[in-house]
This record gives C-alpha cells, sequence and structure tokens, in this order.
C-alpha cells in the first residue's frame, strides 16, 4: 500500500505540473481508487485468510496469491494508462520547463524522493521495543 500511496503522490504532482486534461485527471484518478481498493480488498482476504486459517494451507496460499496478483494486474494497467498520460512530448516539455522555471519547487519535490523511501521502507523490525 505505501508503494502505492507514493507512487499516487507523484503521478498527482506530474499532472499538476504538466497540465494534463480533464479526462486524463478522471483516467489517471480512476486507477489511483482502483488499485488503492484492490490493496485494500488484498489486506482484507490476507487478514481473514491468516485469523481463520493461520497454519500452512495450499488453498489458503492460493488466495492470498490471487489477491495480490489482482493489485498487480491493476497497478500494471495503471502503469500502461500513465504511460499513454505523461508520456507524450507535449507533458515531457512541459515538465522540463517546470525544471528550468522554477527550479526551487523542482528540488524540493526531488527532496521528497528521500522521506517517500522511508515511508515505502516502514519501521525497522524490532523499532516498537
Amino acid at each position: 500500500m505505501r508503494v502505492h500511496l507514493c507512487f499516487a503522490f507523484y503521478v498527482i504532482l506530474a499532472g499538476l505540473v504538466t497540465g494534463i486534461s480533464q479526462s486524463e485527471w478522471l483516467a489517471v484518478l480512476l486507477c489511483i481508487g482502483f488499485v488503492t481498493a484492490l490493496e485494500c480488498a488484498n489486506t482484507a482476504v490476507e487478514t481473514l485468510c491468516d485469523t481463520l486459517h493461520p497454519q500452512k494451507s495450499r488453498g489458503i496460499g492460493t488466495a492470498k496469491d490471487t489477491a495480490a496478483a489482482a493489485v498487480l494486474c491493476a497497478a500494471a494497467a495503471s502503469a500502461v494508462v500513465g504511460a499513454r498520460v505523461f508520456f507524450q512530448a507535449e507533458r515531457i516539455s512541459k515538465a522540463y520547463s517546470f525544471l528550468q522555471q522554477k527550479p526551487v519547487l523542482a528540488c524540493l519535490i526531488i527532496l521528497t524522493l528521500f522521506p517517500a523511501v522511508l515511508f515505502v521502507r516502514g519501521k525497522p523490525e524490532g523499532a516498537n521495543k
């Protein structure tokens, strides 16, 4: 979930920087919502399976793998939508112009990558002790 939230944050920033159209915003936001919803459903399936059947089970493993695969499929489809929206000459030109015209803001955005990586990694094992 953390990875998807970080990607969503940077995709929204990219949309703001490159000025995507209303229909492109709709596609991007639907993708974000779909991946997030499937990630929540995957977590629910895994938690339910672990609660009802904590021992290793082939059937439980298949159910958990299938739920995770649904998230992967949605993320892959979203990546295709993102590539279609953002990898156009006009969008790349706007991003480049943003870097030239607002270098301080661009640097601040780049600096957010460090806390984003920490967020994705989460707390180290035993950090709650």
